[in-house]
């Protein structure tokens, strides 16, 4: 499922809400008709895996960011989740491939990696629920259709809650829930939403039409 809206819709807000990280009503949010405030709060969140724009990286190996404290984990599931996240090749030109200590906050991996390594540690956990909220807002689109075609493969039978900017990741979603000032105001797949006309449409419109300027102006460089 992937949510879009424009800035300040309350996307994120809803997403933070599932794992209970705003204090919500009780008959609010439900998971499997369970409602998550009658849920343990440790037995809520180990069911889901959480990847943010914003990327916490500690000054620790690049195995242990990913591991994450976690025990009984196994160099293939390391290396799968590296390589779903695209990242298993850039860490094996680090000088001591996953081994290597990484600096303050990540300093010594780009944006793009940063993001990238976050998701590896969310993949490893293998959660009934992924969320992403613009998780892969520093990569290319080519980087990020491939990330994501390795995740929807890995977790096909599993629950994946994303947002993105780019119309050419929310289009593949089975359904998309279009938010404005707090409300669901559409909901659908891609080709019924485009169909109606309504506030969906115009964003892919408007999308189209940035992406158009942005082709134009590389030409002209």
């Amino acid at each position: 499922m992937a949510l879009v809206g424009r800035v300040g819709s309350g996307k994120t807000t809803l997403l933070q809400s599932i794992p209970r990280l705003y204090n919500i009503p009780k008959a609010t949010v439900f998971i499997d008709d369970a409602d998550i405030a009658d849920l343990p709060l440790e037995t809520l969140r180990s069911c889901i895996g959480f990847v943010t724009q914003e990327s916490v990286i500690f000054s620790d190996t690049v195995r242990n960011n990913v591991i994450f404290g976690r025990t009984h984990i196994s160099e293939e599931s390391l290396e799968s989740a590296l390589k779903a996240a695209q990242i298993y090749d850039d860490v094996l030109h680090l000088e001591q491939g996953p081994d290597t200590l990484l600096g303050e906050r990540g300093i010594t991996l780009s944006g793009g990696q940063r993001q990238r390594l976050t998701i590896a540690r969310a993949l490893i956990a293998d959660p009934p629920i992924l969320i992403l909220d613009d998780a892969l807002s520093m990569v290319d689109t080519r980087t990020e259709e491939t990330i994501l075609n390795q995740i929807l493969s890995l977790r096909s039978v599993k629950t994946n809650l994303i947002v993105s900017h780019r119309i050419s990741t929310i289009r593949r979603a089975d359904l998309i829930a279009v938010l404005n000032h707090g409300e669901v105001v559409e909901m659908g797949d891609h080709e019924t939403l485009l169909g109606r006309g309504m506030e969906y449409a115009k964003l892919y419109e408007r999308q189209l039409l940035a992406s158009e300027l942005e082709m134009e102006t590389n030409d002209v460089r």
